[in-house]
């Protein structure tokens, strides 16, 4: 009853991505093929659905489909390595597993640093420094970059030419400009 079930289930999956059908090969005929593979591409016609849609009922569908091309990718580099093994499916599944993992445990630490250190939003912002704000987002983005990474990040002249691959010289006129720019922004705002 619950293996019917599931070949149902499993075949209404096939959204997940239309190019992985589910095979017609039954589970129990891979077993053979494993010994006799030369390339990755066997391993890839025989487990790349299955693995797919498996991994994208756990996870995102997009990230699933992007790991398990992932991992056969490292295994067609390390081939010479992987068909040796007692499974190389077995190999290829840890590895799209851990690449799931590892995606989902970076995101979850990059929302958590990013959390810290968003900008500040407009509505703890003074008149102002609002103003300011907007007279930086008026200039263009070569300019808004120097002064920014010159006066917020507070780096040197030549850092921020290194950045923007520019001379030092381009840099401090970018910023003679931006000055300029600003100073006449801010007094059109003050009128």
């Amino acid at each position: 009853m619950v293996r019917r079930w599931a070949r149902i289930w499993w075949s209404d999956l096939a959204w997940l991505n239309p190019s992985c059908a589910l095979s017609t090969q039954p589970r129990g005929m891979l077993a053979g093929v494993w010994g006799e593979m030369t390339d990755v591409s066997a391993l890839f016609d025989a487990e790349y659905g299955r693995l797919v849609r498996s991994l994208g009922v756990a996870f995102d569908p997009v990230d699933a489909a992007d790991a398990v091309q992932e991992a056969f990718i490292q295994a067609d580099r390390r081939w010479d390595e992987v068909s040796h093994f007692d499974d190389p499916a077995g190999w290829v599944r840890r590895v799209a597993l851990h690449r799931l993992l590892n995606g989902r445990r970076n995101r979850r630490r990059r929302r958590e640093i990013l959390a810290t250190i968003r900008p500040t939003s407009d509505a703890d912002l003074t008149a102002d420094l609002l103003d300011l704000r907007r007279a930086v987002a008026a200039l263009p983005d070569r300019m808004r970059a120097a002064v920014c990474l010159h006066y917020l990040a507070d780096l040197p002249v030549d850092d921020v030419a290194a950045a923007l691959e520019v001379s030092a010289g381009t840099v401090k006129s970018s910023l003679h400009d931006a000055r300029t720019r600003l100073r006449s922004l801010m007094e059109v705002s003050d009128v």
